[in-house]
C-alpha cells in the first residue's frame, strides 16, 4: 500500500519523463471518502493472433423513415409497408433519407405530398436549416459556412466515430482481419477499471464484435517474462507501478489461451543458441545426476528396512525351532 508521498512521488517521475506529451499525462482526483482515483491514457499493443471482426453497423440505431400519411393506407414509399432490410453501416433503408430536407410552407390539408415534387412531405429541421445558411464573403466566388459551436448531433457524431487501426478503416471486404503484431494504440481509462473492462472498452473504441472474453491482458517485460492480469487486476496501477516506459514492460492485448512465461525461462529467452543448447545439455546432465542421486536414496533405504525386517524376524525363527 502506498503512502501519500510515494503516490505523488510516482505520478510526479510518470509525467516527468513523458515531458512536452501533456495529452499522456496522468491526473488525480480525492473523493470525500479519502479514495484516489487516476486517469489518463493507457498505451496498449496488439498482439491477437486469432481474427478480430469489426462492426457492420455503428451503434447508433437509424430510426425508420414515417410518412404522414393516415394509418389505414399504406407506405408510398416502399412497397414493403413498416418493414425494413438489413441496414448496412453508411447506408439507409429509404433513399428518401438521402435527399435534401424538403422545404413546405403551407401544404394542401389532407395532401400528404409537395405539389412540386409529388414526394412525401417531411418535418424541417431547423438545426439542418441554420448549418446550411451561407453567407457572402468581400468576394462573390467564395462562400463560407456560418461558424457556430458543437451541436448535440455533432457530438454524437464525433462519439460514434471510428477509430483505425494501424491505418485500417472498415471495409466490408476486409472487416475480418488480424493487427499486425506490436502496433499500438490507446485507451483512455481510469485506475478503478478492471482488465474485463478495460477490454471492453478497448473493443468499443474500434467498434470490434468479438467477445471480450476471447482476450487478455498481458504485462511483457524486456526480459521476455510474459504474465496474464487477472480479471480483478487494475491495468493503470500496474502502468504506473512499472514507468511509463515501454521498453521496460508494454502492455498486451492477446489471445486469453496465450501462455505465460516466467521469469526462470524468461532469463535464457535472449540467449544465442549455441548457448542455450549448451544450457540445455548442462540441464540434462544435471538431472540424470539427480536422477541417479534419488534411485541411490531409494536403494539404501530399501536395504536399511529389509535389514531391519530381517533382524525382526530371526528371533521368532529361533523360537519356532
Amino acid at each position: 500500500m502506498l503512502n501519500q508521498a510515494e503516490f505523488l512521488s510516482l505520478i510526479n517521475t510518470y509525467n516527468c519523463f513523458l515531458k512536452d506529451q501533456t495529452q499522456l499525462h496522468l491526473s488525480y482526483s480525492q473523493d470525500n471518502n479519502g479514495e484516489v482515483t487516476v486517469e489518463g491514457f493507457l498505451n496498449i499493443s496488439w498482439g491477437v493472433q486469432r481474427p478480430i471482426r469489426l462492426k457492420i453497423q455503428d451503434d447508433k440505431q437509424i430510426l425508420p423513415f414515417i410518412p404522414l400519411v393516415s394509418s389505414n393506407a399504406s407506405s408510398p414509399v416502399s412497397p414493403l409497408g413498416s418493414k425494413r432490410g438489413m441496414t448496412r453501416w453508411g447506408e439507409y433503408a429509404d433513399l428518401h433519407q438521402i435527399d435534401e430536407e424538403a422545404v413546405v410552407n403551407d401544404p394542401l390539408p389532407g395532401f400528404p405530398y409537395e405539389t412540386s415534387t409529388l414526394r412525401p412531405i417531411k418535418q424541417r429541421s431547423l438545426e439542418l436549416e441554420a448549418e446550411s445558411n451561407l453567407f457572402r464573403c468581400m468576394s462573390d466566388a467564395s462562400l463560407v459556412k456560418r461558424r457556430r459551436g458543437k451541436s448535440t448531433s455533432q457530438k454524437e457524431k464525433e462519439r460514434q466515430h471510428r477509430f483505425s487501426i494501424n491505418g485500417h478503416f472498415y471495409n466490408y471486404k476486409t472487416a475480418i482481419f488480424t493487427p499486425s503484431y506490436g502496433t499500438p494504440t490507446k485507451v483512455r481509462i481510469t485506475s478503478t477499471m478492471t482488465t474485463n473492462e478495460v477490454i471492453e472498452q478497448l473493443l468499443h473504441k474500434f467498434k470490434i464484435e468479438n467477445d471480450p472474453q476471447e482476450f487478455a491482458l498481458y504485462c511483457v517485460h524486456q526480459s521476455g517474462e510474459k504474465r496474464k492480469l487477472s480479471n480483478t487486476d487494475q491495468p493503470l496501477w500496474e502502468r504506473i507501478l512499472q514507468g511509463p516506459s515501454d521498453d521496460i514492460m508494454k502492455i498486451f492485448l492477446m489471445d486469453r489461451e496465450e501462455e505465460e512465461v516466467s521469469n526462470d525461462v524468461a532469463q535464457y529467452l535472449n540467449l544465442e543458441l549455441p548457448i542455450l543448447e549448451q544450457v540445455l545439455l548442462k540441464l540434462k546432465e544435471e538431472e540424470s545426476r539427480e536422477i541417479q542421486r534419488v534411485i541411490s536414496k531409494y536403494h539404501h533405504q530399501h536395504r536399511v528396512l529389509s535389514h531391519i525386517l530381517s533382524c525382526k524376524m530371526s528371533p521368532h525363527i529361533e523360537t519356532s525351532v
